[in-house]
């Protein structure tokens, strides 16, 4: 401040001598006749002065108001999508995780309805016809089989009429079969009561004309022919 204040006197100072310079070389006089003096030399400038301390800063003043936000500019268009880049390699299986624990066991549900029957399907195509297998050896031949009918005659008892048959000896026991027939209206039939490989005894009956309630429906039949078929080897 003090030398700010020095500076303002000399300036003072030095106002009057110069404003007298001014006059003496001004070309116009009092008396309004013009006067031209040769220019004198010019002097060498003087050396720079220090430069003085800075004054203080003033006070700031009050901020000013935020202005109005400008429009919003237009959205630019999309940039191309850029190139995949290459697929990284596949890394390697990581450790399996322990086992968790089994939740609860679900309510059982209820059994479902059966579908629908489907459509048959169709017959498949029959199979190539196997190979004939190979022929076994022929079996002995066995022996002849023995069918032959016998008629006899019953003896002439009353109480138990019996007819005797007799044929080739069979290699095995015999099949004997008697062979119903009629006499008349009666029905003569019999049963055999022995037999060997040879022959048979046949008890003979017939049917009765009259029926009683204490008594079967067979009689004796003696004096009656009686039929037999004989199968064996």
């Amino acid at each position: 401040m003090r030398v700010l204040w020095l500076l303002a006197c000399l300036s003072i100072g030095l106002i009057s001598p110069a404003e007298s310079n001014l006059r003496a070389a001004s070309p116009m006089m009092g008396d309004g006749v013009q006067r031209t003096g040769p220019a004198g030399p010019q002097g060498d400038p003087g050396a720079v002065g220090p430069q003085g301390d800075p004054g203080p800063s003033g006070v700031a003043g009050p901020k000013g108001n935020t202005g109005n936000a400008g429009p919003q500019g237009n959205t630019g268009s999309p940039g191309a999508a850029g190139a995949a880049g290459p697929t990284g390699a596949t890394g390697g299986t990581g450790p399996q995780g322990p086992a968790g624990i089994a939740g609860p066991k679900g309510d059982t549900g209820a059994p479902g309805q059966p579908g629908a029957s489907g459509l048959k399907g169709d017959t498949g195509a029959a199979g190539p016809t196997g190979s004939q297998g190979a022929v076994g050896p022929t079996g002995p031949a066995g022996a002849p089989k023995r069918v032959e009918r016998y008629t006899a005659t019953s003896s002439a008892s009353l109480t138990a009429p019996v007819a005797t048959f007799t044929w080739t000896p069979c290699t095995s026991a015999a099949d004997v079969d008697i062979i119903p027939t009629w006499s008349g209206n009666q029905m003569i039939v019999g049963g055999v009561t022995a037999q060997t490989l040879s022959g048979a005894t046949v008890a003979v009956k017939r049917s009765k004309g009259t029926l009683l309630l204490t008594d079967g429906p067979f009689e004796p039949a003696p004096s009656t022919p009686v039929t037999i078929r004989v199968i064996c080897n």
